[in-house]
C-alpha cells in the first residue's frame, strides 16, 4: 500500500514539473523546474518500485539508476545553461558568425 502511494506521489510530482517546464517564461525556470522535479519524482517512484517488489537484485539496480538520475539530470541543465548563457553573449556582443 505505501508503494502505490510513493509511486503516485512521484508522479504528481512529476506532472508539476512537466507543468512548471510548459508554463514557465524563461528557460532557466523551466531547466529548474524539470530537473528539480524530474530528479524527485524519479526518485520517488523508484523508492515506490523498491518497496513494491522487494527482491534484493532489483534494488540494486533501482538505487544505481537513482544515482545515475541524480548526477547526470542536474549536469546536463548546468551544460545546457551555460551554453545557453555563451550563445546570448555572443549574440550581444555582434560576433554572431553563423558557426
Amino acid at each position: 500500500m505505501i508503494a502505490h502511494f510513493f509511486i503516485g506521489f512521484g508522479f504528481l510530482i512529476t506532472f508539476f514539473g512537466v507543468l512548471g517546464a510548459w508554463i514557465l517564461p524563461d528557460l532557466l525556470l523551466r531547466f529548474h523546474a524539470a530537473t528539480k522535479c524530474g530528479v524527485t519524482g524519479t526518485a520517488t517512484i523508484l523508492i515506490g518500485l523498491m518497496l513494491h517488489t522487494g527482491t534484493a537484485d532489483f534494488i540494486v539496480r533501482l538505487l544505481l539508476i537513482i544515482v545515475f538520475t541524480f548526477v547526470s539530470s542536474p549536469l546536463i541543465a548546468q551544460v545546457l545553461a551555460v551554453s545557453y548563457f555563451r550563445d546570448q553573449n555572443r549574440l550581444r556582443e555582434g560576433r554572431d558568425n553563423g558557426a
